[in-house]
């Protein structure tokens, strides 16, 4: 008999990877439903359309949550959020950090699990020196941070004594849960999540005349360190061409970026695509360029090398030892200072340009859908 899974994902209101995770498991799936705090049919995936999506919570603070410090309200809305677990055989809580606060109100004993991308990066030590550096400029949001990320932590401990199988994307995912104590005396599984690498192999590589970097728009994927260095580049090479292109996640910061790429004449920037116009973009490009602050995994190199593209990426995240071997691979090392990061992103363009390895499609890869559902079954037993 086919169990009946609750699934509890906190906002669906991008076209990040964890919706996409989330969507994939809809679209797979029979007797799963879903139930969010904010349902963003217009900035998410389309195909979200398909499915019911149950909301439940306060529709106040649901309008709260694009602000990443008043995301903490949502400590409250848990207090207003009720899931009718009694329907179901068993829980499964999506989560990047403050989703796990579901289990304040709603525990099924014994059968309620976690697939984690990550314990809250805003409260991982090196995050939060991160943070601290690029994102609070002043004293008062640096102290609401800090206040912010102490009473997290307390009440994350709390909240994970109630998750009794937690699921990591990775090996970075998990080492994390295990500084914080998140997991100590739990059984624990990575699965990696889903690549959207499915009938590629029947597209034909074609070298593209532009650099694409395809990610949310946001600070941690660093756009913006990009367009910098982008701009150094372009001196010595005015004919290379950039497209950063992603859904658009912090409006304020997307207006930093049109600022910045001001009069470049050889950046662009593209928002808010379709799935086919994203799939063109990978087709029609030159490479791929990747460079989040320690992705805790990264779909997209993985859609990169299925595409046959050359990666030219960070040296720290999740996806890395998966990767590391792969020739088209060209690792850009992970520096703390910013001007020191531009001339290493730099030296790494200007490797790739004299590169003489011939960029192929990486068949087999393991990091597809088919396995992400097939590894999933296996624990939840559906």
């Amino acid at each position: 008999m086919t169990k009946k899974i609750a699934i509890f994902h906190p906002w669906i209101k991008s076209r990040g990877g964890s919706e996409k995770t989330v969507l994939e498991i809809l679209k797979n799936k029979k007797n799963v439903d879903l139930y969010t705090w904010v349902y963003d049919r217009e900035n998410t995936f389309e195909e979200f359309k398909n499915f019911k999506i149950n909301l439940i919570g306060s529709e106040f603070l649901r309008k709260l949550s694009r602000s990443n410090l008043s995301r903490g309200f949502f400590l409250i809305n848990c207090l207003f959020s009720k899931i009718p677990l009694e329907r179901y055989d068993l829980f499964l809580i999506s989560t990047s950090g403050l989703g796990e606060f579901i289990t304040f109100r709603n525990y099924l004993p014994g059968k309620t699990y976690a697939y984690v991308y990550t314990p809250l990066r805003a409260a991982t030590k090196e995050i939060i020196e991160w943070e601290m550096k690029n994102r609070y400029s002043n004293f008062f949001s640096k102290g609401m941070y800090l206040i912010g990320v102490g009473i997290y932590r307390i009440l994350e401990k709390i909240a994970w004594k109630r998750i009794d199988l937690p699921i990591f994307i990775s090996e970075l995912s998990l080492e994390r849960a295990e500084k914080r104590g998140l997991v100590k005396g739990k059984i624990t599984k990575i699965v990696y999540p889903p690549s959207d690498i499915r009938n590629i192999k029947e597209i034909k590589i074609k070298k593209g005349n532009y650099f694409l970097y395809p990610s949310r728009i946001n600070v941690p994927k660093r756009q913006d360190l990009l367009i910098k260095s982008w701009k150094v580049f372009s001196k010595k090479h005015p004919s290379e061409k950039l497209v950063i292109a992603g859904s658009l996640e912090d409006r304020k910061y997307y207006e930093k970026l049109k600022t910045l790429a001001e009069n470049s004449g050889n950046i662009e920037i593209r928002t808010n695509l379709s799935h086919e116009e994203i799939l063109r973009l990978y087709k029609e490009c030159k490479a791929v360029i990747f460079i989040p602050f320690i992705e805790d995994y990264g779909i997209v190199p993985f859609e990169a090398l299925a595409f046959g593209k050359p990666l030219i990426g960070v040296d720290k995240g999740g996806y890395v030892k998966l990767i590391e071997k792969t020739p088209q691979y060209y690792k850009i090392k992970e520096m703390y200072y910013e001007d020191k990061m531009i001339k290493e992103i730099n030296r790494v363009l200007e490797i790739f340009l004299k590169s003489k390895i011939i960029p192929k499609k990486i068949k087999n890869i393991q990091y597809n859908t088919h396995n992400f559902i097939k590894n999933l079954n296996k624990i939840l037993e559906f």
